[in-house]
């Protein structure tokens, strides 16, 4: 089967993007089962499990030879034996989508051999949607988004959500990350790693800096921060694994190395991030 065009694929991951996001709208008005994963703060809905069906079910219908990475785990092939891999998940900020019914995402990413090609990050709830594509640039709702503003450290908005992760506080990057908040103008939170990074595409955050992000979560805000023009490794500076955990570092070139050299890491303290 002929290689599908860049276009091709942009277009079908756009259109699940918006529809996973108004299925999980729809269903959001309704009751829902939720579930524990490994914890209270670690949840699942039938929501999730259902609109990963569905955008599993679109790109099956279109592109049957390709693989798929999701968070709910509903594919039942092995997706390292597929060239062209989709890594999706479904609702990033499944709490947010349980409590606030805001500030959660759809999050779709077309990856050919460890390459990522289209990424696609919608926000049901603004009607937001980033998408980049490889060599084309990012966008915001058809809106170019360029990062050519210089920001200082000091003068940085950054993101985190490092003081819940138990990796974290084991090497102690809870503690510099809390101290590097009384250097810069400020810190945020809103709870989905794809919405977040693909704030810092867009300008509205500086840095995001994160640890033990799963594939799903990263997959899609990458390949959108680094067509804006942003730096994303990491947090040792290390290239993003395309399909495993990893921690993340997220941020506007001008002050990316100055961020790293004050986050002190090395290789070996990273491991198992």
């Amino acid at each position: 089967m002929q290689e599908p065009s860049l276009t091709e694929l942009k277009e079908l991951a756009l259109r699940c993007a918006r529809s996973a996001g108004e299925l999980s709208l729809k269903r959001m008005k309704e009751p829902f089962q939720v579930e524990y994963k490994t914890s209270a703060s670690d949840l699942v809905t039938a929501v999730d499990k259902e609109v990963e069906k569905h955008v599993i079910n679109m790109i099956l219908e279109r592109f049957p030879d390709h693989g798929i990475l999701g968070e709910e785990s509903t594919f039942t092939g092995d997706y390292k034996q597929f060239d062209t891999l989709w890594v999706i998940d479904p609702i990033d900020g499944t709490t947010n989508f349980v409590h606030q019914q805001i500030n959660f995402s759809v999050s779709i990413a077309v990856y050919y051999k460890g390459e990522g090609l289209v990424g696609a990050v919608y926000d049901p709830s603004r009607d937001e949607l980033f998408y980049a594509v490889k060599g084309e640039g990012a966008y915001l709702n058809d809106r170019p988004l360029h990062l050519e503003k210089v920001v200082t450290l000091e003068e940085a908005l950054l993101c985190t959500s490092v003081f819940w992760n138990k990796r974290a506080e084991q090497i102690g990057i809870d503690q510099i990350v809390k101290k590097l908040a009384g250097k810069v103008r400020g810190m945020r939170l809103l709870g989905s790693a794809a919405l977040e990074m693909s704030y810092v595409a867009a300008g509205r955050l500086d840095g995001y800096v994160s640890m033990s992000l799963n594939a799903w979560d990263f997959g899609a805000a990458r390949i959108i921060v680094e067509e804006a023009g942003g730096k994303v490794t990491s947090m040792v500076g290390n290239p993003l694994p395309f399909d495993e955990k990893s921690s993340v570092m997220a941020c506007n070139p001008a002050f990316y190395e100055e961020l790293q050299h004050y986050l002190n890491l090395s290789d070996n303290t990273e491991k198992g991030s």
